[in-house]
């Protein structure tokens, strides 16, 4: 699971922003050194950004690299801030499931439709499966975060 896990958080995110990042910088240098252009360049960045933010979302979570407010919560006393640290756990986890089952709808109906993207010519569907791929893996880490949280002792916080 550790290896999978990484494949898609680490290995994957990693590699679409560097080709996305190379072939942006192609596209710009053939656009106004050429003067010609690479048809499905842009088409291919905006999907490779898209699958890279929702991919990489789920190494924010194992990292708590996520923007949060917990001034109050930092405040309270070990057990009242545990208590609420799990809720906000099992909120975000509640959130997950809830864009991971509308995303998969999302993109069933996009399926159905049977359309394709313009330049690259892949099933439409593709790229909307980045948001129930990213929330899935979200989720799996929230999890991980709550069964911690749940297993360690009050006094450690």
């Amino acid at each position: 699971m550790k290896k999978f896990m990484a494949v898609f958080e680490e290995y994957l995110p990693a590699v679409l922003m560097l080709v996305t990042s190379m072939m942006i910088f192609i596209q710009v240098v053939i656009r106004y050194v050429f003067s010609g252009s690479i048809i499905w360049a842009e088409e291919f960045a905006r999907y490779g950004i898209v699958w890279f933010v929702f991919l990489g979302s789920s190494l924010a979570v194992r990292e708590n690299a996520h923007a949060s407010v917990d001034v109050l919560v930092g405040l309270l006393p070990p057990k009242a801030k545990k208590i609420m640290e799990i809720v906000g756990l099992l909120i975000s986890i509640a959130f997950c499931i809830i864009i991971t089952w509308y995303g998969i709808g999302l993109a069933m109906r996009v399926q159905q439709m049977g359309n394709i993207t313009p330049a690259l010519r892949i099933p439409m569907h593709i790229p909307y499966l980045a948001i129930p791929s990213g929330c899935v893996l979200m989720a799996i880490r929230y999890i991980q975060q709550l069964v911690v949280k749940i297993q360690t002792p009050f006094d450690r916080g």
